[in-house]
């Protein structure tokens, strides 16, 4: 099916997880795991940011007299080609650009697209890259240095600090080669969000059906999901529906060695995937393969969710797309990342106790990382190859991205279409705002034409973060903590939630207060790139874990599984998994120290 670009999907998104610096193969999927940054003090230049007030300071100008099509080797995007829509159509009346999306993810091949764009010396005009592949790209020539340039540009400079402070670890330091993604001015530790990244979320409706049972255990959660599809086999439409859909194309992203979907369930038992480790929220390291982990407990919770008959039988076969619309046809009873709940919730669903909830299981410990003041883990920059008048008007397009109107252009839409301006200067969104991830909203051709959803920013990574406030509103550029947003979405659903959790307001202060999470700083380092060996071995590896993690959610019986799990731990114990694990654990060591001196 066409692809989409919905990972965009929610204003609360926080970018999905860590990749800190990964390794050659390039894909990040939004949430997939994605990124982190630091939080010891930056340094500072006497160069003040140009402008930090309010409205669109002005950048250089550009000659725009010639169309440009400017291709976009991109590590996040969900979608390959160009833009079109009624972002692409912005992009084309403002700066006369098309984007040509090269998306590693959906390449089929995205370690070959990788390997071929960098040995023909020109990866893309402009390039958004995880953060080790950025310095790997340096070395070899690849990515312009714009340190010459971008003080001219007042709402990059507004995140100078954040900026130099990256680049510091790039190259020899001197130079400016990257701009940091989801960046903020809210300070290193805070964060702003009202829901965690990854949890348990379900239909309020159907969990109310059931009694509101307790949940204290893994098990109980399979035990309500099983009565859901028991008591709705299927959706409003008459198509068959499940306790959980799984999906495949997002594994082994970047530095990952695992399938994707278990890596966001490990962050409800306090640890996080990177590479072949598990970095817990106690500053501890485990290799990936222990049995006491995270990676083991979760893949062991779909293997009994399928031993219940509550996982999608085309999970193992299916894309994100596919997943995607059983979200959002109600097809699918459990969610976890917070974005996801832009598929299935809106005040309408809401107000008839319909919206899915996040479900505080009484023995979690989530794993959350603050917002990423420092940057997410990836990076935008300009090739190497382009002319001084191609960077010009590159860098004047990243500058719009960091300005006022085009952080609200990406994390919101269009005024008139998506949200409306009050007398006080607050936004509200309109109906098709609050319904724009969950519904086909139809664009005015004279704006785009075609819906919504195809036509939203497909580039799907922004340089200023959504929980950044907006000069011109006072309020954040994501519209879920606008006033007017709060207010109506104060639904029955969510008075009812209150009740249950002791009238705490969301599920962030619910978990602090049971102390279920602590808030890990969250880190924006440049690491250890891997080594010809051990890029080897984590391919071999990566083969190996995927392959086995599949088939262990499907195995027959426990002995089965656990049969698939140590001929999985076998194998890769003989391509090196020993070294690569003390690799990892090297590298990811001054993630630790620096949440230590963080905390």
């Amino acid at each position: 099916m066409k692809k989409r670009i919905l990972a965009t999907v929610l204003a609360t998104v926080l970018t999905c997880s860590m990749v800190l610096s990964g390794c050659g193969g390039g894909s990040g999927t939004t949430d997939q795991p994605a990124t982190n940054g630091t939080d010891d003090a930056a340094t500072t230049t006497d160069t003040a940011p140009a402008d930090t007030s309010g409205g669109d300071a002005a950048a250089p100008a550009a000659n725009h007299d010639e169309a440009l099509t400017l291709e976009m080797y991109n590590v996040a995007a969900n979608y390959q080609g160009e833009q079109t829509g009624w972002f692409g159509k912005i992009l084309k009346d403002k700066f006369n650009i098309t984007i040509n999306i090269i998306a590693p993810q959906v390449s089929g091949d995205g370690e070959g697209l990788y390997a071929t764009r960098t040995a023909s010396g020109n990866l893309g005009d402009m390039v958004l890259l995880d953060n080790g592949l950025l310095q790997e790209c340096v070395e070899s020539g690849l990515i312009a240095d714009i340190s010459a340039e971008i003080k001219n540009y007042p709402n990059l400079m507004k995140y100078w600090e954040q900026i130099e402070k990256f680049n510091k670890g790039i190259g020899d330091g001197t130079g400016i080669y990257g701009i940091p993604t989801e960046m903020n001015t809210n300070g290193p530790t805070a964060y702003m969000a009202e829901t965690v990244s990854s949890m348990p979320r379900i239909p309020w409706d159907f969990y109310t059906e059931l009694g509101r049972p307790e949940l204290n255990t893994l098990d109980d959660l399979i035990n309500v999901l099983a009565e859901m599809q028991k008591a709705h086999p299927e959706n409003a439409d008459g198509k068959k529906a499940y306790g959980m859909t799984l999906w495949k194309d997002w594994d082994g992203g970047g530095e990952q060695v695992t399938i994707e979907n278990v890596n966001q369930l490990t962050k409800w038992y306090g640890q996080e995937v990177n590479g072949s480790v598990l970095i817990g929220s106690d500053n501890t390291i485990m290799p990936l393969t222990d049995k006491n982990g995270a990676y083991y407990k979760m893949l062991k919770f779909f293997y009994d969710a399928n031993q219940a008959g509550i996982v999608d039988p085309d999970s193992a076969t299916q894309e994100w797309g596919d997943a995607c619309d059983k979200m959002q046809t109600k097809r699918t009873y459990l969610v976890w990342n917070n974005w996801m709940l832009g598929f299935t919730n809106n005040p309408e669903r809401g107000e008839a106790g319909a919206n899915y909830m996040g479900m505080p299981i009484k023995d979690m410990q989530v794993f959350q990382t603050s917002d990423y003041y420092y940057g997410s883990g990836r990076v935008f920059g300009i090739g190497s190859g382009v002319s001084d008048d191609v960077k010009a008007r590159i860098l004047e397009y990243y500058d719009w991205l960091a300005s006022p109107e085009g952080a609200t252009t990406q994390h919101i839409g269009t005024e008139g279409i998506i949200y409306t301006v009050g007398e006080d200067g607050k936004y509200t969104l309109t109906e098709d705002g609050y319904n724009r991830f969950n519904s086909e909203i139809m664009i005015p051709e004279d704006q785009g034409g075609g819906n919504w959803t195809d036509g939203n920013n497909q580039v799907n990574q922004w340089i200023v973060a959504s929980v950044e406030t907006n000069p011109v509103t006072g309020e954040t550029y994501g519209s879920d903590l606008w006033a007017s947003y709060l207010e109506k979405n104060n639904t029955k659903t969510a008075k009812e939630w209150r009740e249950l959790y002791d009238g705490k307001q969301n599920e962030v202060e619910y978990l602090k207060d049971t102390g279920m999470m602590n808030i890990v700083p969250s880190l924006n380092l440049s690491l250890a790139v891997d080594t010809s060996d051990i890029s080897m071995s984590r391919g071999s590896c990566r083969s190996i874990i995927c392959d086995a993690s599949w088939q262990a959610i499907f195995a027959k019986s426990e002995a089965e599984f656990d049969a698939i799990w140590d001929d999985m731990v076998t194998k890769v114990e003989g391509n090196g998994w020993a070294d690569l694990v003390a690799y990892d654990t090297a590298k990811y060591q001054p993630v630790i120290d620096g949440r230590k001196a963080a905390q």
